[in-house]
């Protein structure tokens, strides 16, 4: 794994409608996905570009600032990519991947700009959002088709649609047919060696205890975050993520009671009724280390 995981928590605000876009980049939230994509009308799309390319050229500060992009098989997404890529941009969410060589695509058009506008090379990250069932069967690929890959993102409304599902997913057989996918994409990641993934947002916004359900869901499978719509979803989706108090005493105290059976030259120990191992010990200290960067976020 290369690199920080993007933040847990990223909210979406519409590219489209600027004062809603300016307020969210005021908001307590560590990342703001400025959307070109769902959340703009085709007519719209060539404004709400420019707006964005000036937004982001503006002196920066609070959220990371990450651009959803147009679909990498139309049209759109080039100009969007162009137009968004300066120092400030954080990284960008690209909707729909079906292909290794779509992000690979975007990819090289990054790679070109970075180097005609000064930038660090990689300095802008991907993320991938699976929301097709022909994605989902290459997310693998997909996961490692660019250095700059983040995580996988997951897209549960239009798979669902695809799939012919009811969406948003209540009960019954959509929530199988998603959970299903969602382990897929955990899978996926950790087989090519990215961050976990990202979950789909939550549609129903005033459900805020549904929001938490699906949010705790998530987190058991793998998941490493989850997008908001809402700003009444920010609070609920960091609590849900973060690492609580409990967590993390405990994992200290695995971590330090396994190195000192190492010490002593035995590989596995006993802690709190759980046989702690090197694997377990592993998982401990990402759980501190989770912690810490918990901590170090304004």
């Amino acid at each position: 794994m290369t690199g920080a995981p993007p933040p847990a928590v990223m909210l979406y605000a519409p590219a489209g409608e600027p004062a809603k876009a300016e307020k969210a980049v005021r908001l307590p939230t560590d990342a703001v996905i400025l959307d070109l994509e769902d959340a703009v009308a085709p007519a719209a799309k060539p404004a709400a570009r420019a707006w964005c390319a000036r937004f982001l050229a503006e002196p920066a500060g609070g959220p990371e600032r990450w651009v959803r992009v147009n679909d990498p098989a139309g049209p759109d997404w080039i100009d969007d990519v162009v137009a968004v890529t300066r120092p400030g941009l954080a990284g960008l969410v690209v909707p729909k991947v079906e292909s290794a060589g779509q992000l690979a695509r975007v990819d090289g058009a990054l790679a070109g700009l970075e180097r005609d506008r000064g930038m660090t090379p990689g300095a802008v990250r991907l993320i991938a959002t699976i929301e097709t069932p022909l994605g989902l069967r290459r997310a693998e690929a997909v996961a490692s088709g660019s250095c700059r890959l983040a995580t996988l993102g997951f897209g549960a409304g239009d798979l669902s649609r695809l799939a012919g599902l009811d969406y948003p997913a209540v009960e019954g057989g959509a929530v199988v047919v998603l959970d299903r996918a969602r382990a897929d994409l955990v899978l996926a990641c950790a087989r090519a060696g990215v961050h976990p993934p990202h979950d789909s947002v939550y549609g129903r916004y005033s459900d805020i205890d549904g929001l938490r359900r699906e949010a705790v869901r998530a987190r058991q499978m793998g998941f490493g975050g989850k997008h908001a719509i809402h700003p009444a979803q920010l609070a609920p989706l960091s609590e849900c993520f973060a690492v609580t108090a409990a967590e993390q005493e405990q994992a200290a105290r695995m971590v330090a009671a396994y190195d000192a059976a190492v010490a002593d030259g035995l590989g596995a120990v006993g802690v709190d009724g759980i046989l702690v191992d090197e694997p377990i010990a592993q998982r401990a200290r990402r759980t501190l280390a989770a912690a810490r960067s918990d901590r170090a976020r304004p």
